[in-house]
């Protein structure tokens, strides 16, 4: 009669254990769809309001940059061109290439870009009144950071500066802002600007992976070393695509 007794005690207290451990896990497993949805909202709370921005029409292009959307001839190290540093041709550079994509969904565009590399390079102490005649345009793109010291970006603030610079732009929410990341690895930078991207709600193209394939840059074209490490015809395309599967929605 004992013996039945515990057995039965036994198979009552696996029962229980059973039970509970099912339970649990049942929890668990809504606690992770839990989870799931939220960082899934989290991740949608990220994303730019495209249907709000793609309502409207964009007539007018801002591109600033760097060395990569313009360079001045410097025969003394090796470069002839009067376009984005590397790419083999004008019309090669990620520029002209988004121009031509624009183009040819809406040949009424207008194009401003410029290389403001000085800013990069003294953001602190730079007057953003030369920048004046580039206000208010439909689209900016922002595609710098390369220059930016990376160790310094954090602790002189950079990404203030940065906003200055994006809001002096385009102080209204009239203008599609696109913030680009750098081309190079320069980690505090690049994260910086992608942070700012994510915070503000702008649609955000990084293209940083696409320096670590080295066909994507220069290299074995030209001797000197820092117009080597541009990106070459190929990386160009990349860049521009990576930036036009971002905003061809706009274009009609």
């Amino acid at each position: 009669m004992k013996a039945k007794i515990k057995i039965s005690l036994f198979l009552f207290i696996c029962f229980i254990g059973s039970y509970a451990y099912s339970q649990k896990k049942g929890r668990v497993l809504s606690e992770d769809k839990l989870t799931m949805e939220q960082e899934t909202k989290q991740v949608e709370s990220h994303l730019p309001q495209n249907k709000k921005w793609k309502s409207k029409k964009v007539k007018t292009v801002v591109i600033l940059g760097n060395s990569l959307v313009l360079t001045k001839p410097g025969p003394e190290d090796g470069w002839y061109g009067d376009w984005g540093m590397a790419a083999s041709a004008r019309d090669s550079d990620f520029v002209h290439l988004l121009i031509r994509d624009i183009h040819q969904k809406d040949p009424s565009v207008v194009f401003k870009f410029l290389n403001i590399a000085d800013f990069e390079r003294g953001y602190i102490s730079y007057k953003l009144s030369i920048l004046d005649s580039l206000r208010n345009p439909d689209m900016l793109i922002m595609k710098i950071g390369e220059n930016v010291n990376d160790k310094k970006a954090q602790e002189d603030n950079f990404i203030l500066y940065y906003g200055k610079l994006v809001k002096y732009l385009a102080p209204k929410d009239r203008s599609v802002k696109v913030i680009v990341d750098g081309f190079w690895s320069n980690e505090n930078v690049n994260r910086l600007i992608k942070d700012y991207a994510l915070r503000n709600n702008y649609p955000f193209v990084t293209t940083t992976s696409l320096s670590q394939d080295p066909t994507n840059t220069a290299k074995g074209k030209f001797t000197h070393g820092g117009i080597a490490s541009h990106p070459s015809d190929k990386g160009m395309r990349m860049i521009e695509k990576r930036i036009w599967d971002s905003i061809n929605g706009y274009f009609k």
